[in-house]
């Protein structure tokens, strides 16, 4: 579990999603968000899927920018 954490993490840094971002899609707080990457709280499934569903638009917004 730690590894797909690490691998989650790395996918929302380089999408340039902000914890922010990411928590209000969540309806989480950042801390509360934070908490669920380190694996302290557990994610469900649900919320690993949207994040990385976010962190994929994220990329290719990105990629259409000049």
């Amino acid at each position: 579990m730690k590894e797909e954490l690490r691998l989650l993490r790395a996918r929302i840094n380089l999408s340039g999603l902000t914890r922010k971002e990411a928590a209000k899609a969540l309806y989480l707080s950042v801390s509360a968000l934070n908490r669920k990457l380190r694996g302290e709280i557990g994610l469900t499934r649900e919320e690993r899927d949207l994040l990385l569903s976010l962190a994929a638009i994220g990329r290719e917004q990105r990629l259409d920018r000049p």
